[in-house]
């Protein structure tokens, strides 16, 4: 036999032994992995200060919110990106009104409807974020949908 076919049982071994250590390592990895703790993101943090024009305009616009103003007054509203919003209040009935942002706050104006015969002017109540999609303007808490 030539020096090729007398090392051939030997190279069969070390592929052989290769292939085991290789199938034991990816599964202990995977056993590792699974008794590994998870790792966690910090939750996100509410800005400090007063919100910019444009990043209340970026929450409100196109976005709807369960709303409670004043205590027990609820309801939902939606604030469209062309400055117009709508709201349903509960026990009362729908409206429609104007919204703009300035810097840190919020100015609204009512329509008239049957329960708020001549609607109100134009009011602007500080506007700020109270925890992760809540925000709160004047005496209303607004809560993303």
């Amino acid at each position: 036999m030539g020096p090729v076919f007398s090392r051939l049982p030997a190279l069969a071994g070390v592929i052989v032994a290769a292939a085991v250590l290789a199938a034991c390592s990816s599964h202990s990895a995977r056993i590792d992995d699974a008794t590994s703790p998870a790792v966690t993101e910090p939750p996100p943090t509410v800005p400090a200060g007063p919100l910019k024009a444009g990043d209340i305009m970026r929450i409100l616009s196109g976005n709807s919110f369960r709303y409670t103003r004043d205590g027990n007054r609820t309801g939902t509203t939606t604030f469209n990106s062309d400055g117009t919003f709508s709201y349903q209040e509960d026990g009362k009935g729908e409206g429609t009104g104007i919204w703009q942002a300035s810097d840190g706050s919020l100015c609204e104006a009512f329509n008239p409807t049957s329960f708020l015969p001549r609607g109100t002017r134009t009011e602007c109540s500080p506007f700020k974020q109270t925890a992760q999609g809540s925000y709160s303007a004047g005496g209303a808490l607004f809560e993303a949908m």
